[in-house]
């Protein structure tokens, strides 16, 4: 069975609007601060620099967040790029009880019975789908139990 690898989608017609709002921002601030120091000599910039930094982290959106992936596998989970305490994370299959898929996470319950909750990247419906029907190939074949 090959890899599932669930990765932020920057190609969705939301991530391109929340870029094209970002760079109109941006656009109007740089002109805004062009405009007043023509004509009135005195700029806050204070707000322009506020301005500036809210317009370049939509106009930059995701960012970071793009090279967050959840690595699926025959072995187990693996987290790459997440910002984590002790950095990488992985999750056999061996210590997994039961899987289950909830609104932004995945919950494993362990065999000794605690649970672990892995936040998703953004995502779109598909890869949900996707992510669904992979992992209930994965826990037939591991005979592990899938919460729907």
């Amino acid at each position: 069975m090959e890899p599932f690898e669930l990765k932020v989608d920057t190609n969705t017609i939301y991530i391109k609007i929340i870029h094209f709002l970002g760079t109109l921002m941006l656009g109007f601030f740089i002109g805004a601060i062009i405009f007043i120091y023509k004509y009135e000599g005195t700029i806050d910039w204070m707000n322009s620099f506020i301005g500036i930094t809210c317009s370049l982290v939509f106009a930059f959106f995701p960012g970071a967040a793009v090279n967050q992936a959840l690595i699926i596998n025959e072995e187990g989970i693996f987290l790459k790029n997440y910002s984590t305490f002790w950095g990488k994370k992985k999750y056999n299959w061996s210590s997994v009880k039961a899987v289950e898929v909830k609104k932004n996470r995945i919950e494993l319950t362990k065999n000794v019975g605690s649970t672990a909750k892995i936040k998703l990247p953004l995502h779109t419906d598909e890869q949900i789908k996707n992510l669904k029907n992979y992992l209930r190939q994965v826990t037939r074949s591991k005979e592990i139990a899938y919460k729907n």
